[in-house]
């Protein structure tokens, strides 16, 4: 845990590295890591320091800006193709937000970090390393310790009332680059060719994102169920949890959007547009989202399931990445992954693409 401090500038929060605000290690992906940020005296009592910035608790404490409080702390890794903080913040705010209804996005702040603050998120994760508790292909990538900004987020944590899911729906609709006959989406492709070059099984996660966006009642059961897998505090008997999800996925628009969007910002595919025009960037912005989900435990009329999509990171060409998506869906395409033709001695076990479930 790492003891911070924060305060406001005029139009967002400024964190140092010197006062006691605890800041502990959540989750990490590709390009970012998160936190959890909380008040020290809440570990001790049911008080906290957070509230208007520039006053004090009774006993002489600077308060935490009360913007803070049921947030995580998102900061990006010092990596090539991860845009810098401003730059995707701006973009989520002017290109992805107007796209989508209220209350359908992990909500983000602009947050201005100080050098310490981030090398001390540094020193956790080079601790973290070092006692085996970081992933292995997550290691040795830190935080860019020349990044000035973070973004505050939407906590879709579960709690006791509640269950949390998160799972990346990929691509929702084919990739216009493929085949005409493909036997599978992009995301299946793409699946089966990483599954035999890394010899590895299939996962029960694993499902068809066209499944989620399918008329049929079975098949988006299934997804839901492969979606489930990976809750938090779920039960192992899922049924109940499958039932309250499908009708919501039947009538919450926001997953039939996502798809759309990826159609119309991205009707020609990599090797007919161009991979730095904005509404490409946005279309790969959208194809590599998570939708986090919290669904309550009990059943009531009060108790909605809230679905929120985040991890809108702008996904620019930089580092190489227009070549390395240009080289792979070619592979997909000469080595005949999407036809399901493959020259392997290994089948490509798994889900089964739902263009291919007519065969």
């Amino acid at each position: 845990m790492v003891a911070t401090r924060t305060g406001t500038t005029t139009n967002n929060i400024t964190i140092h590295g010197d006062t006691p605000i605890l800041v502990d290690y959540l989750a990490e992906g590709a390009a970012n890591v998160v936190f959890k940020v909380w008040s020290k005296r809440a570990a001790l009592t049911k008080d906290d320091d957070f509230g208007q910035p520039g006053t004090s608790t009774p006993d002489g404490i600077p308060r935490i800006d009360g913007r803070l409080r049921g947030k995580l702390l998102r900061l990006r890794k010092n990596l090539p193709f991860v845009a810098h903080v401003i730059e995707s913040h701006n973009h989520f705010e002017k290109e992805i937000k107007p796209l989508f209804p209220s209350g359908r996005l992990v909500e983000q702040l602009l947050c201005k970090v100080s050098p310490d603050f981030v090398n001390s998120l540094n020193d956790q994760l080079r601790r973290r390393e070092a006692d085996g508790l970081r992933s292995q292909r997550r290691r040795g990538a830190f935080l860019a310790e020349d990044e000035l900004y973070a973004t505050a987020i939407t906590s879709m944590l579960w709690d006791d009332e509640h269950v949390s899911c998160e799972f990346k729906p990929k691509w929702l609709a084919q990739s216009p680059s493929a085949p005409s006959g493909a036997k599978r989406c992009r995301t299946c492709a793409l699946r089966a060719m990483r599954q035999i070059k890394d010899h590895g099984p299939p996962r029960s996660e694993d499902y068809c994102p066209l499944a989620l966006v399918a008329d049929g009642q079975e098949v988006l059961s299934s997804a839901l169920k492969s979606v489930l897998s990976g809750c938090k505090g779920a039960p192992l008997d899922l049924s109940n949890f499958v039932q309250k999800l499908r009708p919501f996925f039947r009538k919450n628009e926001i997953i039939k959007m996502l798809r759309d969007l990826q159609i119309q910002k991205d009707p020609d595919g990599i090797f007919e547009s161009d991979p730095s025009s904005l509404d490409f960037m946005t279309a790969m912005t959208l194809r590599d989202c998570t939708m986090f989900l919290k669904i309550p435990n009990r059943d009531s009329a009060e108790a909605q399931i809230e679905a929120r999509l985040g991890d809108l990171d702008l996904k620019t060409p930089d580092g190489d990445k227009a070549e390395y998506w240009k080289q792979t869906e070619q592979q997909l395409i000469d080595d005949g992954w999407y036809t399901a033709t493959e020259k392997t001695t290994t089948d490509a076990r798994g889900a089964i693409c739902l263009l291919s479930k007519g065969d």
